[in-house]
């Protein structure tokens, strides 16, 4: 927690009452913890697009936001494959 709250810029306690007590952060608090935890801004801002997502999916899209650039190639390539089977079943049942 300490450490959080140095990389957002605010005080320990500040932060265990955000998480605690509920207290509800300043818009630039916010941002940073936002920021700093890779969190989807979406969640925050837009709720209505976050409830059309399944929680898996807001996971997946979370992941993939911290992964290193030079993993996106393996993770497109699994996708294809997955969306590649997905379409072979399909045009099977339509047969």
């Amino acid at each position: 927690r300490k450490t959080l709250a140095e990389m957002v810029g605010i005080e320990w306690r500040y932060l265990a009452n955000i998480e605690n007590q509920g207290a509800i952060p300043s818009l630039p608090v916010m941002i940073q913890l936002i920021k700093v935890c890779g969190l989807p801004v979406e969640r925050y801002f837009n709720p209505e697009i976050m409830r059309e997502e399944s929680e898996q999916r807001q996971r997946v899209s979370h992941k993939l936001k911290l992964c290193p650039e030079e993993y996106l190639p393996i993770i497109e390539g699994a996708i294809d494959g997955a969306l590649k089977m997905e379409q072979t079943a399909n045009q099977k049942e339509d047969a």
